[in-house]
C-alpha cells in the first residue's frame, strides 16, 4: 500500500518527531528513500515511510548531519542484510543432521570466543 506524503508526515508527527513536506521531498531527492513522484504528488511504501521516520530520528534525536545520513543508512542497510543472511544460515543449520549441526555450532562457539 502506498502512502501519500501527507500521510507520512502525519505518521511521523504522531510519533513526536517533526518533518515538513520540503524535508520529505529532500529525502527523496537525495535518494535516502525511494518515494515515487507522479504529477507532483509523492508516494511512499511502508518501508520508505519507516525509513523517513528513521531519518527524522537520526537528524533530530541523534544530531546526525546531512553529510553523515547516507553513511548511517548504508551501515544500517548492511546490518539488516546480515541479519537476513544469519536467518538463512540458521535455517540451513536446522536442516542438518544433529551431529553435523553440533560440530558446526561448536566451531562457531570457538570462533566467537576468540
Amino acid at each position: 500500500m502506498l502512502l501519500t506524503l501527507e500521510e507520512v508526515i502525519t505518521r511521523i508527527d504522531a510519533e513526536g518527531l517533526t518533518v515538513s513536506r520540503e524535508q520529505l521531498v529532500y529525502f527523496a531527492e537525495q535518494q535516502w528513500v525511494r518515494a515515487q513522484e507522479d504529477q507532483g504528488a509523492w508516494y511512499f511504501d511502508e518501508q520508505d515511510a519507516a525509513r523517513a521516520r528513521l531519518i527524522c530520528e537520526l537528524r533530530e534525536d541523534m544530531a546526525i548531519n546531512d553529510e553523515a545520513v547516507p553513511l548511517v543508512l548504508r551501515l544500517l542497510d548492511q546490518v539488516y542484510a546480515l541479519r537476513g543472511l544469519l536467518g538463512e544460515v540458521r535455517h540451513a543449520l536446522r536442516a542438518l543432521p544433529a551431529e553435523e549441526r553440533a560440530e558446526i555450532e561448536e566451531k562457531l562457539r570457538h570462533a566467537l570466543e576468540g
